[in-house]
C-alpha cells in the first residue's frame, strides 16, 4: 500500500473509532438493558467490517496495473468479493445476535470517517 493511502487508512481509522467510542457512550447510555450488550458488539463488529472492506479497497488500487482492461477486471472482481465478505460478515453478525441496526451503524461510521477526512484536509489546504 502506498504511503498516501497508509495515511488516509490511518486517519479513517482514528476518526472510526472516536466515532463508535461516542455511539458506545451513546447507546451504554440510551440503550434498552436487555440488548445493550449486543448493540455494543454490533457497533464494533459494522466497523470492523466497514474498515476490513475499506482496507481492501486500499489494496486493490496500490495493486491496480496500467492495463485498463486488466484494471476493469480486478476493480470488478475486488467489488464482488468486497460485498460478498460484507453479505457474509453481516450475517455473521446477526446469526450471532447483534443489532443489525448498530451493525450498520459501524458501517456508517467508518463511511463518515472518510468524510470527516476529507472535509479537514480541505480545510487544511485552504489555509
Amino acid at each position: 500500500m502506498s504511503k498516501g493511502l497508509k495515511q488516509i487508512f490511518k486517519q479513517s481509522l482514528i476518526y472510526t473509532t472516536v466515532i463508535v467510542v461516542l455511539g458506545a457512550i451513546l447507546i451504554a447510555l440510551f440503550w434498552p438493558s436487555v440488548s445493550r450488550m449486543n448493540a455494543l458488539l454490533g457497533l464494533f463488529w459494522g466497523a470492523l467490517i466497514a474498515l476490513c472492506g475499506f482496507s481492501l479497497i486500499c489494496h486493490m488500487v496500490s495493486n491496480l496495473s496500467q492495463s485498463i482492461q486488466e484494471g476493469k477486471k480486478k476493480g470488478r472482481s475486488g467489488y464482488f468479493l468486497r460485498y460478498a465478505f460484507y453479505a457474509v460478515s453481516l450475517a455473521l453478525g446477526a446469526w450471532l445476535r447483534f443489532s443489525l441496526i448498530t451493525m450498520l451503524l459501524g458501517v456508517v461510521a467508518q463511511k463518515a470517517s472518510l468524510v470527516l477526512y476529507t472535509l479537514i484536509n480541505e480545510r487544511i489546504k485552504d489555509e
